[in-house]
């Protein structure tokens, strides 16, 4: 087994590679729903709803469009969200694909530096398939 790093992954935004991706991460977490009954001694709990919020920061780059998509989501209207792909591994396409609402866009721009623009996510509905 092969302990994977950043240069094995890549963030693809409607099906188009992001060129430079500086890093991604998602955070998954399901609800436990205390479904406790009187005279019980023990707290009992269920599985509730799943949810998931991201972020990744990118490199500004005018000639790549999956950037510039990307950045400019914040300022569409898709109801459904727009479809994300986090690869873990390129050689075996293994990572996560889901549809998400863009909910937040920073860039700040320094003397001397490049501009790296933080992008904030929100996953809506399921994944489509798991790591």
């Amino acid at each position: 087994m092969s302990i994977l790093t950043g240069r094995d992954g890549e963030m693809r935004f409607q099906g188009v590679r992001i060129a430079k991706c500086r890093e991604f991460s998602i955070e998954v977490d399901r609800d436990a729903l205390d479904c406790s009954v009187l005279g019980s001694n023990d707290r009992e709990y269920t599985e509730g709803m799943r949810g998931a919020t991201g972020s990744t920061t990118v490199l500004y780059d005018e000639d790549d469009p999956g950037t510039i998509d990307l950045v400019n989501s914040i300022f569409s209207d898709s109801r459904g969200g727009q479809q994300i792909g986090l690869i873990l591994n390129t050689s075996t396409n293994r990572g996560l694909s889901f549809r998400a609402l863009t909910t937040r866009v920073g860039t700040p721009v320094r003397v001397g530096e490049v501009t790296a623009c933080s992008v904030s996510f929100q996953v809506t509905g399921p994944f489509d398939g798991g790591f």
